[in-house]
């Protein structure tokens, strides 16, 4: 009896050290930057440049990211990237990820610009870093919004 009762206390201890690789913090992945990388009939790519900022007592070190972009509370774009990096504790750090979007989903954002004409958008992404050196992944979902820049009204004529 002794000897499962090691193997529990092993478990236990093993999966509470996996627990402490978790940030306590959820990570906050915001957009910085989309720029059109190849615009093709039927699909589009785009690089996006996202803030990643960790409000946790621990860096993050990561190898790979898994990213969705949903903009106005429609899918817009997925990518993956293997690239890696380090966030530091109590830090930020900006992550390139290239994405795809179909026509049909640029369309659909055209669609809903042209109902309801608005200066800016709300947008979310979701995704996860994958941990560097072991089978973990730390997941983020943010949201936010950004305006365009509105045209200047000319002046009123005498």
């Amino acid at each position: 009896m002794t000897a499962r009762k090691g193997i529990v206390a092993a478990f236990c201890v093993l999966l509470a050290a996996c627990a402490g690789f978790q940030p306590r913090e959820p990570l906050n992945v915001t957009i910085a930057q989309i720029t059109p990388v190849e615009v093709g009939l039927l699909e589009q790519r785009y690089l996006v440049k996202a803030r990643v900022l960790n409000p946790n007592d621990g860096e993050v070190s990561f190898d790979g990211v898994v990213f969705e972009l949903e903009i106005n509370g429609k899918p817009f774009a997925k990518g993956v990237s293997d690239k890696g990096g380090t966030v530091p504790r109590f830090g930020e750090a900006l992550i390139e990820i290239q994405v795809v979007s179909g026509i049909q989903n640029a369309m659909r954002q055209i669609r809903e610009i042209q109902k309801n004409p608005r200066p800016g958008f709300t947008y979310r992404v979701k995704g996860s870093l994958h941990v560097a050196g072991g089978y973990l992944s730390i997941p983020f979902d943010t949201s936010g919004e950004f305006f365009l820049p509105l045209p200047e009204k000319p002046p009123d004529s005498p």
